[in-house]
């Protein structure tokens, strides 16, 4: 496929999106494609752009996260412009999982696009059960030779659709609920005694769902369990008042396991970092990147 410019639009909580959208910038940049990137945050404006569109999100209770639900709803009409939609999750393409495109797909083809390729990528869970850093530095590892392949196959005009499974369709629709899960969960965050009353959760909160009024915290109903306020603190103030179980007691901090691959040179085999049967999906993942010794 011939073109020269991508829109590149996503959304992020706690860093994991914004990496892979960081390899697929530079993977279009090494090619001399033009890249314009929007983080989708507060009210974004829906801006088209560029011969191709690739839209990012994180999978959230088999769904993409209501800020791209909002961003489809006011993008423009287009004629046939083509699209790549890439989800975003720590367990990969395994149920109940492969209907989480399913809904943005539909949404884009309303408006006109032409989605010509869609693709789960793996970072490191955030939610309910951590990695153990070699296996966080695997994924991390294996995520930009992933993407490479994408943006050759895209370039080289191949098509790829997948067919999720029937069962899924409905844990996709049930998924929904999220959306007043999410508010529930958000108004009853609570901040602890190591607040320093620096600002940052108000600052870097991306549903600007936090304020600061006279010193107190004021948490809205516009909360989507993005666990960025949470995990991010830098004091460790922020913490759930209902779901606690949700979030990894170890936190979550993919700078700091970026930072000690500096210096990792040895990775375990695929088959020892991924024996447990709930990471299927992570090892076809780490399989198909071709980075690792099974």
């Amino acid at each position: 496929m011939d073109f020269k410019s991508a829109n590149l639009v996503y959304f992020t909580g706690t860093g994991g999106t914004a990496r892979v959208a960081d390899a697929f910038e530079r993977s279009f940049m090494e090619r001399s494609i033009t890249v314009q990137r929007t983080e989708l945050k507060g009210g974004t404006i829906p801006v088209v752009f560029g011969d191709v569109l690739v839209l990012l999100f994180p999978v959230y209770a088999f769904n993409a996260p209501k800020p791209i639900v909002e961003w489809l709803e006011k993008i423009p009409p287009v004629e046939g412009r083509p699209a790549v939609v890439v989800s975003v999750s720590g367990g990969g393409e395994i149920s109940p999982n492969t209907a989480c495109r399913t809904a943005t797909i539909r949404h884009l083809e309303k408006k006109g696009y032409n989605v010509i390729y869609e693709k789960m990528v793996v970072m490191p869970s955030n939610f309910l059960v951590g990695f153990d850093e070699s296996l966080c530095a695997m994924v991390l590892h294996a995520t930009p030779v992933i993407v490479d392949k994408v943006v050759v196959e895209i370039m080289a005009g191949k098509r790829h659709r997948t067919a999720p499974y029937g069962i899924d369709r409905i844990a996709s629709k049930l998924g929904y609920f999220e959306v007043l899960g999410g508010s529930f969960f958000g108004r009853r965050l609570k901040v602890n005694d190591k607040c320093v009353d620096c600002g940052w959760c108000e600052k870097l909160c991306p549903r600007d769902n936090i304020k600061i009024i006279d010193g107190k915290h004021i948490f809205g109903n516009d909360c989507v369990i993005c666990l960025r306020c949470v995990y991010g603190c830098p004091q460790g103030a922020i913490e759930p008042g209902f779901g606690k179980f949700v979030v990894l007691p170890e936190g979550y901090n993919l700078s700091k396991v970026e930072n000690r691959m500096d210096h990792l040179t040895v990775y375990p085999r695929i088959s020892q970092a991924t024996s447990h049967a709930s990471l299927r999906g992570v090892r076809d993942y780490l399989i198909e990147s071709n980075c690792f010794k099974l």
